[in-house]
């Protein structure tokens, strides 16, 4: 698919089309908005820190985004966000300069070009780079108004929530959550029978094939079948079928069938030896087994090649619908599996209120409490790193796409269009290692303070 571009001739402009990258609408956030010449290729949002913080902690938060971003190949350019819901009437200016003062130095003593520094609060907006910028800021209206909001064609528009609403379940009739429920409990009873009957259990798994299923049900309607949820449901809570329909979701129908191949190789294994599950998993890894670690690696994000965007979404998309049918004792599965890809799109945040939804029902829930520390570290998968093939490209990538936005006229715009509101530039990045960059910071703004 060629990208075609969305261009951005003035701030207010940009600042419509930051929610169409993410793929919602940022609220108390720092966005850094990464471009390789003069298109965009991904945007990195981060949790604000809270205002009156030491300015160590300033330097030290500026110090970890930045290195984030580093780690996407070819950026030469950012452009920061800040959004708050300070207004600029109580911060009597900008809101959150200060540490706003401290993430631009960061930046642009780690090699990249600063474009612009900008903020959206709650009454207004502006540009810390602006010396003209009215102290109570300008006009909301701007943005609203800007004709970007009309430039991204309807199919590759997101319909925008904010984080929240994109981890509050979905509402569901009554009805439907009793008809799933007595279906999913039917199905449970079969598969508790199977685990003591081995006949039972080759016909039961024949009935429900998890490859089969998972391949299936990303094309079910929405809502889906009482029977198709209950099904889905009932598979996932083994947490053998839920990882593989999981990882089949991300990146297709073969990597599926790999994952189903090993976990009943594991099932003969524990059968014949009586060992554990993650005993045997870890020994396998630890032996240097490809396909052990292969799928290892696949959920830890520990390697470059990228999952099927479209795939994921279509999965949580179901996934949401049956969390909301599900009897409350069977969510942590699909929470979970909501989180990883969540994770998995490089939107960190939203995983975090699913995981926190599962360990709500259930706080020994061991994948929701491996989640958590996955999250708390603040790792991302290498994928969202990796430079994007051409027909990957689509507007809003959470994790890294090379594209801009839409405008269907398949411009390839080299930035020597001065009405562009971000132009070109040759920049390259910096090694950050080598460089004492807490020196760097600490003398700039001792410098600047003695100028004061």
């Amino acid at each position: 698919m060629h990208p075609t571009i969305v261009k951005a001739q003035k701030a207010q402009d940009f600042l419509a089309l930051v929610p169409q990258l993410l793929g919602f609408i940022p609220e108390t956030s720092a966005v850094l908005v990464a471009f390789r010449g003069n298109r965009t290729c991904g945007a990195l949002r981060f949790n604000l820190p809270e205002q009156g913080a030491p300015s160590k902690t300033y330097k030290r938060i500026a110090t970890t985004l930045t290195g984030m971003l580093c780690k996407i190949p070819g950026v030469d350019a950012v452009v920061p966000v800040i959004y708050t819901d300070d207004t600029f009437g109580q911060a009597r200016g900008m809101p959150c300069a200060q540490f706003a003062d401290i993430l631009n130095r960061r930046l642009e003593l780690s090699g990249f070009l600063l474009r612009d520094s900008l903020c959206v609060s709650a009454d207004a907006w502006g540009s810390y780079l602006d010396p003209q910028c009215p102290a109570g800021g300008r006009s909301l209206s701007d943005i609203a108004a800007s004709p970007v909001n009309e430039a991204v064609p309807t199919g590759a528009r997101h319909p925008l929530g904010t984080l929240q609403n994109g981890a509050e379940p979905i509402g569901v009739d009554l009805a439907s959550k009793e008809r799933l429920a007595r279906v999913y409990r039917r199905y449970h009873r079969l598969t508790v029978r199977a685990e003591n009957a081995p006949v039972l259990f080759s016909n039961l798994e024949f009935a429900l094939d998890p490859v089969a299923i998972a391949e299936a049900a990303l094309t079910w309607s929405n809502p889906p079948t009482e029977e198709d949820a209950a099904a889905l449901l009932v598979l996932v809570q083994s947490p053998p079928n839920r990882d593989q329909i999981m990882v089949q979701f991300a990146f297709g129908r073969e990597e599926g069938v790999r994952a189903h191949e090993l976990n009943r190789r594991y099932a003969r294994l524990q059968n014949a030896t009586g060992r554990s599950l993650d005993d045997l998993v870890t020994e396998e890894i630890n032996s240097g087994d490809p396909t052990a670690q292969h799928t290892g690696d696949i959920m830890l994000g520990l390697q470059s090649e990228r999952p099927d965007v479209d795939r994921i979404r279509i999965a949580i998309t179901l996934l949401r619908t049956v969390v909301a049918l599900a009897p409350r004792s069977a969510r942590p599965a699909p929470l979970c599996m909501l989180a990883w890809l969540s994770w998995a799109l490089g939107s960190g945040s939203v995983a975090g209120f699913f995981v926190d939804q599962a360990l709500a029902i259930d706080s020994r829930y061991s994948m929701a409490a491996l989640l958590d520390l996955l999250l708390k570290s603040g790792h991302l998968p290498e994928w969202a790193f990796a430079v994007p093939r051409d027909d990957d490209r689509y507007v809003g990538d959470r994790h890294g796409d090379d594209d801009d936005g839409d405008d269907d006229d398949g411009d390839d715009d080299d930035g020597d269009d001065d009405e562009d509101y971000y132009q070109s530039v040759g920049y390259a990045l910096e090694d950050e290692a080598d460089q004492d960059l807490d020196q760097d910071l600490d003398q700039d703004f001792d410098e600047r303070a003695a100028d004061r």
